[in-house]
């Protein structure tokens, strides 16, 4: 039975409930945008899978009201405890990090099923169904508009019409192999064993449930995860042995990424690392996994586009796959949310691949060296033995201890160094601001005050708009005032207003200490635009407001027919 839906298209479909799809949806459902959002699965997933949430990603949940939940329902503070052969130890704190520029200074330790239950939830408390056990089965994309057909769970098939098709439908994405887009790269040789499980030590090794543990030998590695539910621990392990028989082609992006596991496995595997100091009972959930690393060639084709595992998937190093996800929805979020609505050009849309295909790449690359290293570093002869015993065990947490040192590995795993200056819908006005923050960084955090309210810079000003903070003398701004209303006017209230200033004005953020300034590079008084996924857009010295305008004309021109200018844009490749 085939139903067709009313001519009137949607603005965009996700396809795929994951974390990006729910981030996808989170976002557009902020700005009013009419979409759905559909899942293959009839029910959300329950297991642990990702375990880290990234202080990048964090920030951009705060700009929903999520994070400060989602931080409630994991741990922050994690220590690493290595275990060696021989009985050695080393411990490293991994939770906080000296990071002044943010609220997040910490890796969050948490499973993806809390995380996905908390972006659920926040959607089904604002009126937005996740049609679960509803396939994309095949889409034609138009000039105008996407032709989808739908599979339900109960063997009908609808046809729908949308104008943008989003596929956040994972590695073996419909989407992607639907648009024959390239999924290039390979698959790791090494064979892996997860397990959700409870463990019991055996006398003279050491679990304690605050800390993560690493135990290596020469047999393999395990590394055990604290969780809350459904177990005590996740266990991830790799044998010596590093290829499994029998598997199908290595190169070949369909194999099966998954396959059955039993505990004996798991435990044969966990006792060659342990040396069998651990027993492992009570599974909730066990499988085999292989590792890719591969990207798509392109993110978007004409009104389709692509978004986390679906463009990319990469070895689970510095634990950002999941957060690299979330960040590809919440660049498309925005300038989606804005074309549709017919606030902005069409060619806004070409920047979410000019900007985030690079982070993929980057990505990939980074942690495929990291992980090449790693697997070396697990070799059964004796020199790589001795080599992890005496000095990996005695050099690394030294390393690791230095300020320096620490706030390198933050800045890279916590995605707060991710920039976006080359993108060409970024730009830095005249006069230039010679220190802070550039058009394309990340809009730094810093402490101020509201009407007697202590909050911060990003509380403040990153949201569902775009947000023009004039920084510096509050009188000086005062004396532009026609000229700020004139340009708010022009472009028909996209713009939200925030003044950043040391005087107690009324409604204005107060920089007391005057340190939210110094990190924008404000001596005087400039020009921020902060766009909706907390980049900076466009900045300047000074009050000048004619860069500005013209800045914003340009990709934000004032509002004609809500829908006539999306309709006019080229989005061909």
């Amino acid at each position: 039975m085939v139903k067709t839906f009313a001519p009137v298209p949607l603005d965009v479909l996700i396809v795929g409930a994951g974390p990006t799809g729910l981030a996808l949806a989170a976002q557009l459902q902020s700005f009013g945008t009419r979409f759905r959002i559909i899942d293959r699965a009839r029910d959300r997933a329950r297991e642990s899978r990702a375990l880290a949430v990234q202080a990048r990603t964090l920030e951009l949940l705060q700009s929903v009201g999520l994070a400060d939940a989602l931080v409630a329902k994991g741990n922050t503070s994690a220590r690493l405890m290595m275990h060696f052969e021989g009985g050695r130890t080393a411990r490293m704190v991994l939770g906080s990090f000296a990071a002044a520029d943010t609220r997040f200074p910490f890796i969050l330790f948490v499973s993806q099923a809390e995380t996905e239950a908390i972006l659920g939830e926040h959607l089904s408390r604002n009126g937005v169904t996740i049609e679960r056990g509803v396939a994309l089965s095949d889409f034609v994309v138009n000039d105008d508009d996407v032709e989808v057909v739908l599979q339900l769970d109960d063997g009908r098939e609808e046809r729908a019409r949308t104008r943008y098709l989003v596929g956040c439908d994972g590695p073996h994405s419909t989407v992607r192999k639907r648009a024959a887009i390239p999924f290039e790269g390979d698959v790791y040789l090494q064979d892996f064993m997860l397990g959700d499980v409870e463990a019991n030590p055996t006398p003279g090794t050491t679990l304690t449930p605050d800390s993560l543990h690493s135990f290596v030998g020469r047999e393999g590695v395990a590394m055990f995860f604290p969780l809350r539910h459904p177990t005590t621990w996740r266990v991830i392990a790799m044998s010596g042995t590093t290829a499994r028989q029998g598997q199908t082609r290595a190169n070949s992006h369909d194999e099966p990424i998954s396959y059955d596991l039993s505990l004996g496995e798991l435990q044969a595997v966990v006792d060659g690392a342990t040396g069998g100091g651990v027993a492992l009972h009570d599974p909730a959930w066990l499988t085999h996994f292989r590792l890719h690393h591969r990207q798509a060639a392109r993110y978007h084709e004409r009104r389709m586009f692509l978004a986390g595992d679906a463009g990319h998937i990469h070895s689970p190093v510095g634990a950002q796959g999941m957060n690299t996800g979330i960040q590809d929805a919440w660049n498309l979020g925005w300038k989606l949310a804005l074309v549709v609505s017919g606030a902005a050009d069409r060619r806004l849309l070409v920047s979410y691949e000019t900007e985030r295909w690079p982070v993929g790449r980057a990505l990939l690359r980074s942690t495929d060296r990291i992980f090449s290293v790693f697997t070396r570093s697990m070799s059964s002869s004796a020199v790589a033995a001795w080599i992890r015993r005496n000095v990996v065990a005695r050099v690394l947490p030294r390393v690791m201890r230095a300020e320096r040192v620490r706030a390198a590995v933050f800045r890279f795993a916590s995605e707060l160094a991710i920039s976006y200056r080359n993108s060409n819908v970024v730009l830095e006005g005249t006069p230039t601001l010679v220190a802070g923050p550039r058009a394309g960084d990340r809009f730094p955090d810093a402490d101020v005050h509201r009407d007697g309210r202590a909050t911060t810079l990003q509380r403040e000003v990153v949201g569902p708009c775009l947000t023009l903070v004039l920084c510096g003398d509050a009188d000086a701004w005062n004396r532009h005032n026609e000229a700020v209303a004139n340009v708010q006017a022009r472009h028909n209230g996209l713009l939200t207003l925030h003044r950043l200033t040391r005087s107690a004005i009324a409604g204005a953020l107060i920089d007391e200490s005057g340190e939210a300034l110094t990190r924008l590079g404000v001596r005087d008084s400039a020009q921020y635009l902060v766009r909706p996924d907390g980049y900076i857009a466009y900045r300047c010295a000074g009050m000048d407001l004619r860069g500005l305008d013209g800045y914003v004309s340009r990709w934000f021109p004032p509002r004609e027919s809500s829908r006539s200018r999306e309709d006019s844009g080229s989005l061909d490749r």
